[in-house]
């Protein structure tokens, strides 16, 4: 299994700006108390990775439920709402338009600079690697379109590339997709239908997935055997959320249904039928977002050691810091490879 460690020329403030996050988080918070906490549907899950049932209360964001699993510490709503309610949320409340309409244009060319490329690239030395003759790909990102636009450009292989796109949410009302985009259901139960396909991108996504194990099997009734799943994810192991936890604004429902566990992913993924050809996490700002937590509240109980380093260690300490947290698995961005190893259809239930 591989493990990448990658420091990048990137700034926070690029592609997360504070004046507009303020305010999509305000908007957020409203429209799930709104729209999904009080909805009478909500129903209790197992952990999303391990699949454990024993589980103890972690906290509350927006009326709803954090867990943590007492067997692998992911970190996962319960009781949550449906698929369809979510469906809903993100075609029609304020916050999901919102972020559609001042966040994603206000960041979009910092974005394709410092992510969206990095990770068409990534996709395609994993395919040369791992899935050299892959010809069809399918997109489950949240807000996949600009990803699957730069993977078309950038294709390569003598063979043309099909894809499909099924869940780009920032496409909702778009109209007509890109030249070389097909467009399908974005359901997830929709998904089977689409037929074989060799590799699946699923960034942003498992974090707000209804159904992780359905998810799952969803994706092992298109790939065939060898065929690859990317993903990226926040993972719950990272320094940032370990120390922030419901301080966090990034834990916050929907986009942050599931925070999976080092330990959470690989048990997800080693069940019988799949590789981790590549785990890691080369996530950049876990420091950089607790010294501003701990600038923003100095009074606050914040660990001594975590203060003294922040405070008294120059940027090569931390920037040396950052570079372990990535080796050991310790970000909380998380980027994983996974081939099919086992029969080449699941039975969907």
């Amino acid at each position: 299994m591989r493990t990448i460690v990658s420091v990048q020329d990137v700034l926070e403030l690029e592609i997360k700006p504070d004046n507009l996050l303020a305010e999509f988080y305000a908007l957020t918070e409203e429209a799930v108390k709104k729209r999904l906490a009080a909805a009478a549907e909500l129903r209790p899950v197992p952990c999303p990775g391990c699949g454990s049932s024993k589980s103890d209360r972690a906290f509350e964001k927006f009326n709803l439920t954090y867990r943590q699993c007492r067997d692998c510490a992911s970190l996962f709503v319960s009781p949550r709402p449906s698929e369809a309610a979510l469906a809903d949320y993100y075609r029609r409340s304020p916050a999901a338009r919102f972020w559609r309409e001042h966040v994603l244009p206000a960041t979009e060319a910092a974005r394709r600079e410092k992510i969206i490329e990095p990770r068409a690239q990534w996709v395609l030395d994993g395919i040369a690697e791992y899935a050299p003759h892959a010809a069809v790909g399918l997109d489950v990102s949240s807000y996949g379109a600009a990803l699957t636009k730069v993977l078309l450009q950038s294709w390569t292989s003598p063979a043309p590339l099909r894809f499909i796109a099924a869940g780009s949410l920032a496409d909702l009302d778009s109209g007509t997709p890109a030249e070389g985009i097909e467009v399908a259901p974005r359901l997830l139960v929709d998904v089977p239908s689409l037929g074989p396909v060799d590799f699946i991108t699923a960034f942003d996504f498992l974090d707000r997935c209804a159904d992780v194990p359905a998810f799952l099997r969803a994706v092992s009734a298109v790939l065939p055997r060898g065929g690859l799943l990317f993903l990226t994810a926040p993972s719950i192991s990272g320094f940032d959320l370990q120390n922030l936890w419901d301080r966090s604004r990034t834990i916050s429902p929907p986009d942050r249904l599931n925070l999976l566990s080092t330990e959470g992913f690989a048990a997800l993924f080693t069940a019988a039928g799949w590789e981790i050809c590549e785990f890691s996490t080369p996530g950049m700002f876990d420091v950089e977002a607790v010294r501003r937590a701990i600038e923003a509240d100095p009074d606050g109980e914040w660990p001594r050691f975590i203060r003294y380093l922040l405070k008294k260690r120059n940027e090569q300490a931390l920037l040396a810091f950052q570079e372990y947290l990535q080796q050991y698995r310790l970000s909380s961005f998380a980027r994983i490879v996974v081939r099919k190893t086992g029969q080449d259809r699941f039975h969907l239930v």
